[in-house]
């Protein structure tokens, strides 16, 4: 990709976390911004793209009360507060977007996804979508994981579920 060819993306991206979301990620109310807004292409919004530079980032559309995280450069649903309230520390870092729709899909994250680790490791894992996912002590924090909602078990329940590529 040349250089040309990659501000508009670049822009676009830029223009969309441009504003950041106060308040509840769950709220009805949506935000308003000063932030100059750029237009994005039906052919992205229908296809989407690979965001790798948002990886960690939980956002949410202007128009929309639904939250999602990206991992991998892809959106992944919220699927409820609940599931929020047992990632996540606070709403404070969800970033309000002009859309999320030029964002590749992923799917939602299972209800009730968790974080965990297990009686004889401190290595915390991201438990999600039949999958665990170790997380780095920097990706904790980048992420706003809440370290108190980390859960204790077994180190059999981990060993049997299949590894996925670790966050970072």
């Amino acid at each position: 990709m040349n250089k040309q060819s990659l501000m508009p993306r670049v822009a676009v991206v830029l223009a969309a976390l441009g504003a950041v979301a106060a308040g509840s990620a769950f709220s009805a109310q949506a935000a308003t911004s000063q932030t100059p807004t750029a237009s994005v292409s039906t052919a992205a919004e229908s296809q989407g793209e690979l965001f790798p530079e948002l990886n960690g980032l939980r956002i949410k559309a202007v128009n929309s009360n639904d939250v999602y995280l990206v991992l991998d450069g892809r959106r992944h649903l919220i699927p409820s507060s609940v599931t929020y309230s047992a990632l996540f520390e606070s709403t404070d870092g969800v970033r309000l977007v002009l859309t999320t729709a030029n964002i590749a899909d992923r799917g939602p994250l299972t209800a009730y996804a968790y974080l965990a680790r297990s009686t004889d490791d401190t290595t915390v894992y991201l438990v999600s979508n039949g999958y665990k996912r170790e997380i780095s002590a920097t990706a904790i924090d980048k992420f706003g994981f809440n370290q108190q909602a980390v859960r204790t078990t077994y180190p059999s329940v981990l060993a049997a579920l299949p590894s996925a590529a670790p966050l970072t």
